[in-house]
């Protein structure tokens, strides 16, 4: 598996924190100094190409039984969450290590500019790339909206949350696809699995320049997942149950310059 360790950064933190099992201190200490959130936050993990493990075929996955796909009406969480636990309106790079400018994972670029957190793919064939944030939640309802630019068919992106540490890549990824299909790709320590078989939502605003807003609501092993505020799916599965970081991918499977910009992030702690 090829990863790409930007060492700078590395070495900033390195006696601050455990990058594998971050302290509580850790986040009150980067909440005050933000320079400690210079962790490697994103490290380029070519999913595809990993050796050691089972490589993903994601047209052939088996979907998991425990998953159900039942129409339902408009159903925004957020009525009954009242204020969101954090946001973040993206007018600075702060929570992302991104302040400083620009930065550059094999050919993805990472920045923040006009509000908005842009992800983009100068290639395709690279893999899943992931941004990280060093805040972390357990049970919470994570949304974030995401304004397409250039792509096509089976370009993916979407949220990433439950991610232990920043590195192993370990997480489950809710993402959608340019031509409407949606899934969530868990990966763990024994591989990646690919939960829902590449089902298809009518709720997906498709092709390029185009407007999703994704939420993912997750309490212990029950996940729900939000495409434009409805609820279109909802799964059981108990594999990574603990407190993680959160974030973003991208993965440019057929457009290169693919791209995605968050405009918006906010978490709810669910009690």
């Amino acid at each position: 598996m090829k990863k790409i360790f930007i060492l700078p950064l590395f070495f900033l933190i390195v006696l601050a924190c455990s990058i594998s099992s971050p302290s509580n201190s850790f986040d009150e200490r980067t909440a005050t100094h933000v320079a400690l959130a210079l962790t490697a936050t994103a490290l380029d993990q070519e999913i595809n190409q990993e050796p050691t493990q089972k490589p993903i075929d994601e047209e052939k996955s088996e979907p998991t039984k425990s998953a159900t796909n039942t129409p339902t009406p408009l159903d925004d969480p957020k009525k009954d969450l009242g204020a969101p636990t954090w946001s973040d309106d993206l007018s600075t790079g702060k929570y992302w290590s991104l302040e400083s400018g620009d930065i550059v994972i094999d050919t993805t670029t990472l920045s923040v500019n006009n509000g908005k957190l842009t992800a983009s793919a100068a290639v395709t064939g690279k893999g899943t790339n992931w941004w990280l944030t060093y805040l972390t939640f357990q049970d919470a309802y994570l949304e974030a909206a995401f304004d397409v630019g250039k792509c096509t068919s089976d370009d993916q992106y979407g949220l990433v949350f439950r991610a232990p540490d920043y590195e192993s890549g370990v997480a489950y990824y809710f993402h959608v696809t340019c031509d409407g299909h949606y899934d969530v790709r868990r990966w763990s320590n024994s591989g990646a699995t690919m939960l829902l078989g590449m089902s298809s939502s009518e709720r997906i605003n498709t092709g390029a320049e185009q407007t999703n807003t994704l939420g993912v609501w997750v309490k212990g092993p029950i996940i729900r997942l939000y495409v434009n505020d409805f609820l279109i799916e909802e799964l059981n599965d108990s594999a990574l149950a603990n407190t993680g970081h959160f974030g973003l991918f991208i993965n440019a499977r057929q457009t290169p310059g693919f791209s995605v910009s968050m405009d918006e992030i906010s978490y709810w702690v669910l009690d």
